[in-house]
């Protein structure tokens, strides 16, 4: 943390009086010249030019998000150099979910998520799979939320869907024979915001204990792949906390399997506080489990009172990507790290966007790297 507060004091002395939020701040764009000693592009004390790449100061993978269209794209030259610099495991945005996959009763689509492997294989990469099972109507295919039979052969159709993803996507692998895709998000999002199970289309047909049911199918198709659950605010929300690491336990005293939690950390500046993040990374640490910050991204404009990014807000963003890079690096056990996957490449990539009056990512529209970049790189 040291390494941020020195230069967030060297990037208030170059930056217009630290800019405050009644200010009109500094729309972020391209430099103007060179950089000076600290990185720091001359002229935009939002951006800087890093002298590593992400992939290489960390021991544990670094993720950012694909789809088979913009991977395959002739004009998502930058995009894909910049992944390829910075990033060492990809996950599909989108492109592996249950809507786009499972087309019918037996019947699956997997051409999107093979494409993202194969891009992976080329390139040394690994793929985190996302997700299994997804409660929104719109990450459900309108035949099987509409299906007509009976419970018992709704369960099977999922029973089905579930081993046939991971099988098909275990049979790509590396040169040492590992499969391309190394985990799954086998369930995401099973509790809501009190830690309560959420009601959903799968607990409605297969009772609230499906998910038991959803994990050993998972393993039976693979018995390699790890398999992770993942959800928000689990920083930030005790009780849901509370419930995901209770039923974790319960999964490793029962011998269901799971191997990781997903901490998806779709922040802001204004929370969850530090101390709570900090909090949230030892508790889930203490299940002896994976830990993956599955979807990290960090808003800057939670309250809408600003139109465009100032320094003041930059550099809050940076300090919390350092804090969260930093205190994953350090309280998370070696043999634990899975690595950390940010949700997005620049800030107009972003669901989160929001019209331009959002910046939660690392780069900006241009793909320069913003300060939250360093802080990121800082505490890795």
């Amino acid at each position: 943390m040291k390494k941020i507060f020195l230069r967030l004091i060297i990037v208030c002395l170059i930056s217009v009086g630290c800019s405050s939020d009644s200010d009109s701040g500094v729309i972020v764009g391209g430099p103007s010249g060179g950089s000076d000693d600290d990185g720091v592009v001359s002229g935009d004390p939002l951006l800087y030019n890093p002298s590593d790449n992400l992939q290489d100061l960390a021991s544990f993978p670094i993720g950012n998000i694909v789809s088979a269209s913009r991977l395959a794209s002739n004009s998502e030259d930058e995009f894909r150099s910049l992944l390829n610099s910075d990033y060492n495991s990809i996950t599909a945005e989108n492109d592996m979910k249950m809507a786009n996959i499972f087309t019918g009763p037996g019947n699956y689509d997997f051409s999107d998520g093979d494409a993202i492997v194969a891009y992976a294989k080329a390139n040394g990469m690994r793929v985190h799979g996302h997700v299994l099972i997804w409660h929104p109507e719109y990450a459900i295919p309108d035949w099987l939320e509409n299906f007509a039979g009976t419970d018992q052969e709704f369960e099977a159709l999922i029973e089905d869907y579930v081993k046939a993803t991971v099988e098909h996507f275990a049979i790509e692998v590396d040169a040492n024979g590992n499969s391309i895709v190394a985990a799954w998000d086998v369930v995401n999002e099973y509790f809501d915001d009190n830690g309560d199970v959420r009601s959903t289309l799968f607990t409605q047909r297969m009772g609230s204990d499906y998910i038991e049911r959803v994990f050993q199918w998972a393993r039976e198709a693979d018995p390699n792949v790890k398999l992770f659950y993942n959800d928000y605010n689990i920083a930030g929300q005790t009780n849901k906390r509370n419930s995901i690491l209770s039923m974790a336990n319960t999964f490793q005293n029962s011998g269901i399997p799971i191997d990781g939690i997903g901490m998806q950390m779709h922040f802001s500046i204004a929370w969850p506080s530090q101390q709570e993040i900090t909090q949230a990374i030892t508790d889930v640490a203490g299940s002896g489990l994976l830990v993956h910050v599955s979807e990290l991204d960090i808003g800057v404009n939670p309250n809408d009172d600003i139109t465009s990014l100032t320094v003041e807000r930059a550099q809050e963003q940076e300090a919390l990507y350092n804090h969260v890079s930093s205190e994953y690096s350090s309280i998370v056990p070696s043999g634990q790290q899975y690595g950390i996957t940010v949700w997005g490449v620049r800030d107009q990539d972003s669901w989160r966007y929001d019209g331009g009056t959002e910046w939660p990512l690392l780069y900006n529209e241009n793909f320069e790297f913003k300060i939250a970049h360093r802080g990121f790189a800082d505490g890795l």
